[in-house]
């Protein structure tokens, strides 16, 4: 199964959504002031002498009113779009081990410790918006070929000369790119 990554302009386009939402805000007429939680609720002040002396009386057949309250609460919140890959951060070493028949092994380097790392977009707003992109770009080979000497033998069990075998030995590093934005 092939896991596409989410193109650019959608993740433009999402981070454009996001940081142009407005916050909802509520006002209420009067004050409720038996309320069980400690908020706090914009008051509403309707000045006569503003009305008249205003050229927009009404607004839709309605008296104009002006609200003021305390500032608005902000609140934050975090967003990531994308997946969570594992990989490989320590490795055990190679190995060459000989038994007393003549018989070589070669034991390639393995992992033995893993880290995970989020790919994708991450988005974190409130008083300051923060955007993250995050990319896997492929990965280096840090592990050389392991060469090892064998003797060759003819069908009478002589030896009649060396052979040099290659095993492969990858140790794979990912290679990560990160863009930031903060605003």
């Amino acid at each position: 199964m092939t896991i596409s990554a989410p193109s650019p302009s959608f993740l433009l386009s999402l981070a454009a959504i996001i940081f142009h939402l407005p916050l909802p805000m509520r006002a209420e007429t009067e004050p409720t002031p038996h309320r069980a939680t400690p908020t706090v609720t914009p008051q509403i002040y309707y000045d006569e002498e503003e009305e008249e002396s205003s050229s927009a009386k009404t607004i839709l057949g309605h008296p104009k009113k002006s609200f003021e309250g305390p500032p608005a609460q902000i609140h934050s919140s975090k967003m990531f779009v994308g997946q969570e890959i594992s990989y490989p951060s320590g490795y055990t070493p190679a190995c060459v081990l000989s038994n007393p028949t003549g018989h070589t092994v070669v034991v390639p380097a393995s992992p033995n410790s893993f880290q995970t790392r989020q790919l994708g977009v991450t988005i974190e707003t409130g008083t300051t918006s923060k955007f993250e992109n995050t990319e896997l770009k492929g990965f280096v080979n840090y592990g050389s070929p392991i060469q090892t000497l064998v003797p060759v033998k003819n069908e009478k069990g002589e030896t009649i000369g060396t052979q040099i075998i290659t095993t492969p030995n990858p140790i794979l590093q990912p290679v990560f790119q990160t863009i930031k934005e903060q605003r």
